[in-house]
């Protein structure tokens, strides 16, 4: 019983535990509007390059991280555009939020992105 228990807590502390109510991937809306549309070095082993948006919100800019550049290469998504985004913060990634559908108010266009990443909850 003994070993079973250091074995146990072992686990834990290798590989971590989430011991809090709140499901991970909680899906979240944002309004507001794009101040920046970029490429950058995004998540991964590999760090591949990844599109990104910075979006003004009532609450600050919020970092939003789309998809890796082989997947979606370009979004006609330009600085200034009303955006709503909804899309889910993944633990370990410091605020940034992965959308899985991008709405462009100001163009009246729809973009789901929800075939990349982690599945829709």
């Amino acid at each position: 019983m003994k070993k079973i228990t250091i074995l146990l807590v072992a686990f834990i502390i290798l590989f971590g535990f989430n011991l809090s109510n709140q499901t991970v991937y909680t899906s979240q809306q944002l309004d507001g509007k794009v101040i920046k549309a970029y490429k950058a070095e995004g998540y991964g082993p590999r760090h591949f390059e990844w599109l990104f948006m910075d979006i003004k919100t009532n609450k600050g800019i919020v970092k939003v991280a789309i998809a890796p550049i082989f997947r979606i290469s370009n979004l006609p998504i330009k600085e200034g555009d009303e955006v709503k985004v909804s899309g889910f913060f993944p633990p370990y990634w410091s605020g940034t939020m992965k959308a899985w559908d991008i709405y462009d108010v100001s163009q009246q266009q729809d973009y789901p992105i929800s075939g990349y990443g982690c599945c829709r909850r």
